[in-house]
């Protein structure tokens, strides 16, 4: 017995280290990229649709969805080095007020200078891919397609001696995100964002069947 466990030593400890030297090509592939990502920042919206925003087919304002006052958030779980899928959220805030020319036409149309309150919310909940060229250095490009459902909402009002106004609409539409971005790492766990994204909504409140609709964010992404 003792003669026989001479000779098998050498495959053991062969096979041991083999098993070792896998175990740690394992943990060191699993530590070239993040499983999951977390990104949080400030989002800005913008509006490049034509149409005006309707209350209905007799009541509509030239104002649009477009502000700079918003946030996005999304999560992303890493499948391999380069290939990811994201869930995303961003709501963006627009609040005008002041005074402008109001048009009422019942009988025969009257023009009025009021003040008036303007607010509009969009709300985007989106899904897809996300690609990213992963490589040595700190600059890490990114791409990805979204899909999902946008609530946008726009209410007007305007109290006065000649008009008294309170207009809302609200739709849930079909959405998308298309763009890509840049991340900066800047420590082990964290890095600077910036994205851009064509984010057009497919809601009938312009009279049209599209709001064309441009993301840009800005934040920190956690890994």
């Amino acid at each position: 017995m003792p003669q026989t466990m001479k000779k098998l030593a050498p495959f053991l400890i062969g096979t041991v280290l083999m098993c070792a030297s896998g175990s740690a090509l394992a943990q060191g592939t699993t530590a070239e990229y993040p499983k999951v990502e977390v990104f949080a920042g400030y989002s800005a919206l913008g509006d490049a649709s034509s149409g005006r925003i309707s209350f209905g087919p007799t009541a509509s304002t030239d104002s649009k969805y477009g502000t700079e006052t918003g946030f996005e958030t999304s999560v992303i779980g890493n499948f391999s080095k380069h290939f990811g899928i994201k869930g995303d959220f961003s709501a963006h805030f627009g609040n005008d007020s002041g005074s402008t020319p109001l048009t009422s036409c019942p009988a025969i149309c009257t023009t009025v200078t009021q003040d008036f309150q303007f607010k509009t919310r969009v709300y985007n909940f989106l899904a897809g891919p996300e690609i990213k060229a992963r490589n040595s250095s700190r600059f890490t490009p990114l791409a990805y397609a979204l899909a999902g459902v946008a609530h946008t909402s726009a209410s007007f009002t305007s109290t006065g001696p000649t008009l008294n106004l309170s207009l809302k609409n609200s739709a849930n539409s079909f959405a998308m995100a298309l763009g890509g971005g840049l991340d900066i790492r800047a420590g082990k766990r964290v890095s600077f964002r910036g994205s851009l994204d064509y984010n057009p909504v497919f809601t009938r409140d312009s009279g049209s069947d599209r709001r064309d609709l441009a993301r840009f964010s800005l934040g920190l992404l956690f890994h």
